[in-house]
């Protein structure tokens, strides 16, 4: 059969979200991840400037997705548009064939001479990592740069005195943190750029995020440290589509267990996960207990509001100690640069990493 790979259009969006709803993530829970009620919603926040790719069939059909959108990272100190690979769904009927193939050699004509993107992969996807490694013609060199732990976090064993003091930020703290992102974002390898006059303004980028989303920590006048959250159910949702028998049938008692010691609700087949995800943590000196005092409250209030909060960070990050303290289920990834040229992991210095887990 024939297909044709095109830039997708927002008159593509309706066949993207029929193909997103035919490939669900199978394993003992089968899940789908979707993008309701528009699939460029979610694209948009994941890159400030989304380069969606979409194979079509004869009929029109949508067989194939994958957006390199770019967004703004700090790389050196300085920031600097880096593409972010991500979105690949291929239409079941079609794996196997040679569609991937033609999808990276697409790729390979986008991408300018040099460029690298990043890209996260689940580590107990089998069948992405096997790909990777292939060595297959077309494909590029996909180069380890970190590992992740992503925590749910559920509760604390108690309330935890660290002496600082945290609030909520108002607009008035708008040039303060501006400020603070300005000073530290640079520090850490990988941190957005991010323009708060943009999250005024309403830009796609921060969908669903108010000021009001931040809490400051401070010892005593000085800003110490910053964090938020950010609830993304408006426009990507994590649907249970089917338990399995005994995990259906003890569903109700997990529930119950949950709502007394905190833990993820698990909605009825047909139902979405809650969940609330950490953003912009910028804390002086990397200090855990900082970050602590930040999380403290956050969990809390996901606990009465009955979901979780998902935090993340690299194996070697100082801050990810800080969720050690909690209940929480953790998830492992692994952080590639992927080039068709040379390997770009020299050219970076020594910062620490970061991940912004809600842009993923």
């Amino acid at each position: 059969m024939r297909y044709l790979i095109r830039p997708a259009t927002p008159a593509d969006d309706a066949g993207i979200l029929a193909l997103v709803d035919a490939t669900p993530q199978h394993g003992r829970v089968l899940l789908n991840f979707e993008r309701q009620p528009a699939f460029l919603h979610g694209s948009g926040v994941s890159c400030e400037t989304p380069e969606l790719w979409i194979a079509v069939d004869e009929q029109d059909t949508v067989i194939a997705v994958f957006n390199v959108g770019c967004r703004r990272v700090m790389v050196n100190g300085a920031a600097r548009p880096v593409r972010y690979a991500h979105d690949l769904r291929l239409a079941p009927a079609w794996r196997g064939s040679t569609l991937l193939v033609r999808l990276f050699r697409q790729l390979r004509q986008i991408l300018r001479s040099g460029e690298w993107m990043q890209t996260v992969i689940l580590s107990d996807n089998s069948a992405s990592l096997e790909t990777v490694g292939s060595g297959r013609a077309g494909l590029p060199v996909y180069y380890p740069c970190g590992e992740i732990e992503t925590s749910l976090l559920f509760s604390g064993a108690r309330r935890r005195a660290h002496g600082y003091r945290v609030t909520q930020a108002t607009p008035d703290d708008l040039p303060l943190m501006q400020a603070w992102l300005d000073e530290y974002g640079p520090r850490r390898q990988f941190f957005p750029r991010y323009a708060l006059s943009d999250l005024i303004a309403g830009h796609d980028y921060y969908r669903g995020l108010s000021v009001q989303d931040f809490l400051l920590a401070w010892r005593g006048s000085e800003l110490v440290g910053m964090t938020g959250t950010w609830c993304q159910k408006g426009f990507k949702q994590t649907r249970v589509l089917r338990y399995p028998f005994a995990l259906g049938g003890l569903r109700h008692l997990l529930n119950l267990y949950s709502r007394l010691r905190g833990g993820l609700h698990l909605p009825a087949a047909g139902g979405t996960l809650n969940y609330r995800l950490l953003h912009s943590t910028l804390v002086r000196d990397d200090a855990p207990a900082v970050l602590d005092a930040l999380l403290q409250p956050l969990v809390e209030q996901a606990r009465r509001d009955r979901c979780a909060l998902s935090a993340g960070f690299f194996l070697q990050d100082p801050l990810r100690e800080a969720a050690s303290g909690y209940r929480r289920q953790r998830l492992a990834s692994r952080h590639f640069l992927v080039s068709y040229g040379q390997d770009p992991r020299p050219l970076l210095d020594g910062r620490l990493p970061y991940v912004e887990v809600a842009r993923l």
